[in-house]
């Protein structure tokens, strides 16, 4: 915003946001305006709204412009703008792998930091490559990590990722991590992502599931990996369970062979006892009598 000349155009009233960070907002009714003095137009909408939103654009207004996609995954977009644009627009598809959680945060102290993120692109159909250089250089300058490959290479190497990366962070939510004093790296890491995916419409990640012919197949093998956890601890418990009674159980033998043990030794030690008190009394008596004859 500081170095470049940016409006905004969206159906709600954003007109405060957009004084606060110092861009020109413009309601939908004033399209013609918004785009009379652009270069760049950034259509930046969640995909289940992408081809709704290109057919209602005046194409004669985009002639000479570079638009830009900027949705999660690229093949559809592509394809809509193939299909609605003439050879005289510019096109290029790119995934800025980095949400409005990052772009957006107002409350942190420090300027957020792009150095190392990566921005995916693909320059679909360029005639001013200057201006397409340009636009990138703004992603370049920022350190993000630059990488072109086409639509269908992204889509095929990235789509399944982030549909299970947004799949767990909606899954993870505050009441499943509540804040610590103290964390370790990975609970921090699954607060990131829980945050992340906060941040982001419902609609993108609804996106991603239309769009990703193999996400019903991730949510099921999601959902059976689940299902497999809880079968993994119900067995562990059973099995401790188990082996705690089976102590138990033996621990009780024990003590009982132990009694009926001491009941013997005590019961062989009366009978000693009685044995040799019969014995001692006639041998006693016999030496009295013997005594009293020789007297």
């Amino acid at each position: 915003v500081k170095k470049h000349k940016v409006s905004c155009i969206d159906p709600f009233d954003k007109s405060k946001e957009a004084e606060e960070i110092g861009v020109e907002y413009y309601p939908m009714f004033d399209m013609m305006s918004f785009l009379s003095d652009l270069d760049v137009v950034i259509i930046a909408v969640p995909m289940i709204e992408f081809e709704d939103v290109v057919s209602k654009l005046p194409v004669d207004k985009l002639r000479g412009k570079l638009v830009v996609e900027v949705c999660p995954l690229n093949s559809h977009p592509k394809s809509v703008m193939l299909q609605n644009f003439g050879p005289d627009v510019d096109i290029l598809c790119s995934n800025p792998m980095f949400g409005p959680s990052l772009s957006d945060n107002n409350e942190s102290p420090s300027p957020v930091s792009w150095d190392g993120l990566p921005m995916i692109y693909e320059k679909v159909r360029i005639a001013d490559m200057r201006r397409c250089d340009k636009f990138l250089s703004i992603f370049e300058r920022e350190r993000c990590q630059m990488v072109e490959m086409t639509a269908e290479q992204h889509d095929a190497s990235t789509s399944d990722a982030e549909f299970v990366t947004h799949l767990t962070g909606r899954l993870l939510d505050r009441q499943l991590l509540p804040p610590t004093p103290v964390m370790s790296k990975e609970y921090a890491a699954l607060c990131d992502v829980a945050d992340m995916t906060a941040a982001d419409s419902f609609d993108l990640f609804y996106g991603m599931f239309k769009y990703n012919s193999r996400a019903k197949d991730l949510l099921k093998k999601m959902r059976e990996n689940i299902a497999k956890v809880e079968r993994q601890l119900a067995a562990k418990e059973a099995y401790l369970a188990a082996s705690a009674e089976m102590k138990n159980n033996d621990r009780k033998q024990l003590i009982e062979e132990c009694k009926i043990l001491l009941r013997e030794v005590a019961s062989s030690s009366n009978i000693a006892a009685k044995v040799e008190e019969k014995d001692g009394k006639p041998a006693e008596s016999k030496i009295t009598e013997t005594s009293q004859k020789e007297s």
